[in-house]
């Protein structure tokens, strides 16, 4: 028997996805590139933005996000002389192609470094959002030498669990086949992130679209050891949603405080799950800037 990979549910879904996540792309700045990159478990597609010599930033994207949802962030990374990569994960609905399971964290830290690798990639920086922070966390821990600094907002189970009731709330609003539901759970789930309403709307369209055509069979978020969380080598930014109706953001901040050697945090009152923009873009520049000062010694 073939070992479960992620697929659309048909074809007729496959292209309402990928109209989806083309219509969500135009919002990137442009020039826009585009790459695929060969791995084990199948081929990587990358969107890269910028250019120069400094520590590029690598994104990964929340599931059934896609890179779409970097748009809002992606010029003000770049300043300054920065390459921006938003990496498409393989067994999530878009342009990458899953070929081979990935079955624990090992499998997953093992696909992002040979798409690093692949890339000819040295030391980045790993920014991760919802299901990417916990992907750069595990790889942060399994590959200490690639990370100048990683970014998380809200990892899902990282640093404490999933709030009762999550799981039955989108399970229950997905069952019902009601779009004005589904519409509903994700607006309430998301909240008010400060991009503009056509992006929101594009954002939105793709994410329900992806979750309702794509089978996704990637191993459920990790909570991560105390073990690991004392292990990481990189300055770590970890930011959280005050209003956050996955994980309660006061016990991660709390987690991450105690046990995260070199660990900013930030609880930004009031945000979802979805990326507060306005914080995001105020807070991450500075940081990555400050973490390539300390390893320069400059």
């Amino acid at each position: 028997m073939a070992a479960p990979i992620g697929r659309f549910t048909d074809d007729a879904a496959r292209a309402r996805v990928l109209a989806a996540y083309d219509r969500a792309m135009a919002f990137w700045p442009e020039p826009r590139e585009e790459r695929d990159v060969p791995t084990r478990f199948g081929t990587t597609r990358v969107h890269t933005y910028g250019a120069g010599d400094r520590t590029p930033v690598v994104l990964l994207h929340g599931q059934s996000a896609t890179p779409a949802e970097w748009a809002p962030h992606v010029a003000v990374l770049a300043r300054e002389g920065r390459r921006v990569l938003a990496v498409d994960r393989v067994g999530e609905p878009g342009y990458s192609t899953q070929s081979r399971r990935i079955g624990d964290a090992d499998d997953t830290a093992a696909w992002l470094e040979e798409t690093l690798a692949g890339l000819g990639l040295g030391r980045v920086h790993l920014i991760g959002h919802s299901y990417g922070g916990g992907v750069a966390l595990q790889h942060a821990v399994r590959e200490p030498e690639r990370a100048v600094s990683v970014t998380v907002y809200e990892p899902p189970r990282a640093l404490a669990p999933l709030k009762p009731g999550f799981l039955l709330s989108s399970v229950a609003a997905f069952a019902s086949g009601s779009e004005k539901v589904q519409r509903r759970w994700f607006a309430d789930l998301i909240g008010d992130t400060g991009a503009s309403p056509e992006e929101a709307e594009a954002g939105m369209l793709l994410s329900l679209e992806a979750i309702r055509g794509f089978r996704i069979r990637l191993p459920r978020p990790q909570r991560m050891s105390d073990e690991e969380l004392r292990s990481l080598a990189a300055p770590t930014l970890v930011l959280l949603g005050g209003a956050d109706r996955i994980v309660d953001s006061r016990r991660a901040e709390a987690r991450a405080r105690r046990l995260i050697p070199d660990v900013r945090t930030e609880v930004v009152p009031g945000a979802g799950h979805g990326i507060p923009v306005r914080t995001f873009n105020a807070r991450v520049p500075g940081f990555l800037d400050d973490a390539e000062r300390s390893r320069t010694g400059g």
